[in-house]
């Protein structure tokens, strides 16, 4: 099953089916810190709305030069890598995130004067541009998610961290108790068989996050991690965002 599963993976990445080289093991992966300040830039990736962004520029190509107004611009992260407070008005109030101020554009909405300013008067460029608008809003609320999950997931990955040691000691003390005559044997086994099923627990939350990230980093578009040209022009309008390192993930079980 392994080798069909390589040969399938093999075939998605454009080569020969054979065997993939494999990588560190789960326990020797460093979690990657999420930066704070991640552009909205990065979502436009994404094919979701390449593809809706192509749909609306082929109803009108006039559209095009518009598409800035369409999209709105804000910070998807905020300290230590958390979702940002806008992108989770945005995600969580719809209705009403597009009058979040000056780091929104305000036309997101304006679909009657925009569709005036770029000539979309038939119903095919207007259901692209509904389109369009639907695709925005699902995909913030996508990431908003996903960093939801992520922050969740580390925090329950430290709290377990946390509950392995206090039970390695415990089992630790329950071994020097038995062998002063002090408990049973079963006290021991008892001791032991917790913490276990805590270390396996750890090692489930520790997929958990690492499953967080690779959703975070799909409804990214690829990451967070801008092109040098993309860099240079938010460079241009915008300081440079301060990077926050990610809350410890606690020790890990041998």
């Amino acid at each position: 099953q392994i080798a069909l599963l390589e040969n399938s993976l093999s075939v998605l990445l454009g080569r020969n089916p054979g065997p993939i080289p494999r990588g560190k093991p789960l326990e020797e992966l460093a979690v990657p810190a999420i930066p704070a300040g991640i552009p909205s830039e990065v979502l436009a990736r994404r094919p979701d709305v390449r593809r809706a962004e192509q749909n609306l520029i082929a109803a009108n190509a006039n559209i095009g030069v518009a598409r800035a107004q369409y999209f709105p611009t804000l910070s998807l992260t905020g300290l230590f890598g958390y979702a940002s407070s806008d992108l989770s008005t945005l995600a969580t109030e719809p209705a009403n995130a597009w009058n979040l101020g000056g780091q929104l554009l305000g036309p997101i909405f304006t679909a009657g004067r925009v569709s005036g300013q770029v000539q979309a008067s038939e119903a095919v460029q207007r259901q692209a541009l509904f389109q369009y608008l639907q695709t925005i809003q699902t995909v913030f609320r996508e990431v908003d998610d996903a960093l939801i999950t992520t922050r969740k997931t580390r925090e329950e990955l430290a709290a377990q961290g946390r509950r392995v040691e206090a039970l390695r000691d415990y089992a630790r003390l329950a071994t020097l108790r038995y062998n002063e005559g002090q408990v049973s044997y079963i006290e021991v086994l008892d001791a032991e068989r917790r913490l276990f099923d805590t270390e396996l627990l750890y090692t489930q939350n520790q997929n958990a996050v690492h499953a967080s990230l690779v959703s975070l980093y799909k409804a990214m578009g690829g990451g967070w991690i801008l092109n040098a040209e993309q860099v240079a022009n938010q460079a241009e309008h915008a300081p440079e965002p301060a990077v926050e390192t990610a809350p410890p993930a606690g020790d890990q079980a041998p």
